[in-house]
C-alpha cells in the first residue's frame, strides 16, 4: 500500500445434487477497483512518480524557512524589498553572497543563504554545496539538514537524504515538512516500523489532518502490527473527521491490498453515517460478497440498488449475491427485470444462465449460453458454465467438448481441469488415466485446491494406490477441516488399508460436522472458487 499521508480524498428451486453441482459458479466475485494515488495541495506525500511535485515542496519550503532572511539581507544589497523575489533578484543576490563569502568563507549563515539563493535558481548541486558548508559550520541548524534532504529527495538520493532528515530531526523534532517527508522516504524503502515515528509526531501536531492518520494507519498494517492499526481507525472514526469519499477511497485501497477486517470496519461506519449513500452500501455490500457473506452482501446491496438504480456494478453485484445465497428465485425475478433495463450489459446474460442452473432450467440456461457464446468467444467462464449445463442434462459429449474449450482459454484455472477430469473418471478405467493427468495439472496450478486433492485420491483409488490416496485426502482435510466429505473419503481409504483405528476416528469427525451428501457434485463445483 503506497503511502496516503496528506492526499486529499478523489472522489429456489431444485434438488440438493443439482445445487451443489452449480455452487463453483456462485462464487464468481467482481474484481476490486485500484485506486488511485491521491495527492494534497500542500504537501505531496504520495508515490515515487511525484517526485517533480517534491521539487515544488521544496522551493516552497525554502521559502518558508529562509526567503524572509534572504529577503532582508538582499533588500540591503539591491534595495528592492518587495516580495516575491524575481529570478534575477536571486541571481544578483547568489553573486553578491559569493562575494561576500570570499572574504568571510567561515560564516556559517552566509553559506546557509547562498544555499537557498542557489536552490530558488534550480543550481542543485551547486546549492547542496553550498548547504553542506553551512551543516559543517554550524551544526546545530536544523533548517539547513532539512533543506539539504529536500534536495537530495530531488536528486533521487534517498539515504542521503534520510541522513540529512535523522540530523535535522534530531534538533527540531517537531518540524511537520521534515516528518512528513522522512515518513515518505522511510514509507518508500518499506521501513513502515520506522515510519511510525514521524507518523505519530504529525498526528501530535496535526490531529486534525485525516491524510496522516490514514498513512498512520496504512503503516502499522504494513509494519503487521493490525491491532494497532485497527485501534487508530477507531480513533479515526470516532473523531467524526473522516469524509465520505475519503473513507471510500481508503476502504477500496485496504480491500484491495487484503486488509478485509478493516476495510469492512470502514464501510460499516461509513453506511452508518451515511445512510443515504448509494455507494457506503454498494461498496459494503461487494466486499461482504468477496468475503463469502452472500446473504449480508445482498442486503446492502438491495439498498445501493435501490438508492442508485443506474449503477451497473451495484445490480450485477445484487444478482450474484443472490445467487450465492441460493436465493435463486429472486436472482432469477430480479436478473430478467435487470436484463431487460441494462441490455448492453452481457454480464446480466450470464448471471440469468446461472440461475437457471441453479433452478434446473438447463434448456433454458444453454439457450442463453450459446448465444452469450456467440459474442464472447474468448470467455472460458461461458464455456464452464456451458459445459456444466450440458452435463447436468445428461449430453455429456458437448459437456466435454466445452470443458476443453474452457481449458484452452484460461489454461492457468485449475478448475477447468478439475471439471473435466471429474467427468472423465466416471466414464470408465479406460479414461482414469487421462483423469489423473488433468487433475496433476490442475494442482501444479493450485496445490492448496481441496477439491482436486479429493478427486485425484478418488481416482488413484480406483486404481489401487492407496498411499498417495490417503496422503492427499489428508492433505484436504488439512486445508478444508469442515469438510465432512474430505473426513469420510479418508475414512475409506483407512479401511481399505485396514488401518480400522484411524477409519474410526476420521468417521467420527465427519459424523459431527455439517451434514453433506456426498456425491460427484462437490467433486465439480468449488463453492469457494473465484472467477479470473
Amino acid at each position: 500500500m503506497r503511502p496516503a499521508c496528506l492526499r486529499s480524498a478523489p472522489d429456489a428451486g431444485g434438488d440438493f445434487r443439482q445445487r451443489k453441482r452449480i455452487q463453483r459458479f456462485s462464487a464468481l466475485k467482481m474484481c476490486p477497483m485500484r485506486t488511485k494515488p491521491l495527492a494534497s495541495k500542500n504537501r505531496i506525500f504520495v508515490e515515487d512518480r511525484v517526485i517533480h511535485e517534491v521539487a515544488v515542496g521544496i522551493r516552497t519550503a525554502f521559502c518558508f524557512i529562509a526567503l524572509p532572511a534572504l529577503t532582508q539581507f538582499c533588500a540591503q544589497l539591491i534595495a528592492q524589498p518587495q516580495p516575491p523575489m524575481t529570478t534575477s533578484q536571486y541571481a544578483r543576490a547568489e553573486a553578491q553572497l559569493s562575494r561576500q563569502l570570499k572574504a568571510d568563507p567561515t560564516n556559517g549563515s552566509l553559506w546557509f543563504l547562498l544555499g537557498v539563493a542557489r536552490a530558488q535558481l534550480k543550481e542543485v548541486d551547486p546549492a547542496i554545496e553550498a548547504f553542506q558548508k553551512a551543516a559543517a559550520l554550524d551544526p546545530q541548524k536544523a533548517p539547513t539538514w532539512f533543506d539539504l534532504g529536500l534536495l537530495y529527495m530531488e536528486k533521487n538520493e534517498s539515504e542521503k537524504a534520510e541522513a540529512a532528515y535523522a540530523h535535522g530531526l534530531a534538533l527540531d523534532p517537531s518540524n511537520v515538512s521534515a516528518n512528513q517527508n522522512e515518513a515518505l522516504l522511510l514509507m518508500r524503502r518499506e521501513a513502515f516500523q520506522e515510519a511510525l515515528t514521524p507518523l505519530e509526531r504529525l498526528k501530535q501536531a496535526t490531529p486534525g489532518d485525516v491524510a496522516v492518520r490514514i498513512s498512520l494507519i496504512e503503516a502499522c498494517v504494513r509494519a503487521g502490527l493490525p491491532d494497532k492499526g485497527a485501534t487508530e481507525l477507531d480513533e479515526l472514526l470516532s473523531s467524526h473527521a473522516l469524509t465520505l469519499p475519503q473513507g471510500l477511497t481508503f476502504g477500496k485501497d485496504l480491500a484491495a491490498h487484503q486488509q478485509t477486517d478493516l476495510a469492512q470496519r470502514l464501510f460499516e461506519w461509513s453506511a452508518t453515517a451515511w445512510p443515504d449513500s448509494p455507494e457506503a452500501h454498494g461498496e459494503l455490500g461487494l466486499l461482504l460478497l468477496k468475503r463469502d457473506k452472500s446473504s449480508e452482501a445482498a442486503k446492502e446491496l438491495r439498498q445501493a440498488v435501490q438508492l442508485k438504480p443506474d449503477s451497473v456494478t451495484y445490480n450485477l453485484g445484487l444478482g450474484e449475491a443472490l445467487n450465492r445465497s441460493k436465493q435463486y428465485l429472486q436472482a432469477f425475478q430480479f436478473l430478467q427485470a435487470a436484463q431487460q433495463r441494462f441490455p448492453d450489459q452481457l454480464r446480466f446474460q450470464y448471471e440469468l444462465a446461472f440461475t437457471d442452473v441453479c433452478l434446473q432450467r438447463f434448456q433454458d440456461a444453454i439457450a442463453l449460453l450459446e448465444d452469450l457464446a456467440r459474442y464472447k468467444t474468448d470467455s472460458s467462464e461461458v464455456q464452464f458454465l456451458l459445459g456444466g449445463a450440458y452435463e447436468l442434462s445428461g449430453e455429456l459429449q458437448k459437456a466435454e467438448d466445452h470443458y476443453r474449450q474452457a481449458i484452452h482459454l484460461a489454461p492457468q484455472d485449475a478448475a477447468n481441469y478439475r471439471v473435466l477430469a471429474s467427468l472423465l473418471q466416471e466414464q470408465g478405467p479406460e479414461r482414469l488415466d487421462e483423469s489423473i493427468a488433468l487433475l496433476r495439472k490442475a494442482l501444479a496450478l493450485d496445490p492448496r485446491d481441496a477439491q482436486s486433492k479429493i478427486v485425484l485420491a478418488r481416482c488413484l483409488g480406483k486404481k489401487g494406490q492407496l498411499d498417495e490416496a490417503a496422503t492427499l485426502l489428508q492433505q484436504a482435510v488439512a486445508i478444508q477441516p469442515e469438510w465432512r466429505r474430505a473426513h469420510s473419503a479418508l475414512a475409506e481409504v483407512y479401511r481399505r488399508q485396514h488401518k480400522l483405528a484411524e477409519a474410526e476416528q476420521e468417521q467420527s469427525i465427519a459424523a459431527k460436522l455439517e451434514d453433506e451428501k456426498i456425491t460427484k457434485d462437490w467433486d465439480i463445483w468449488d463453492p469457494h472458487a473465484t472467477s479470473p
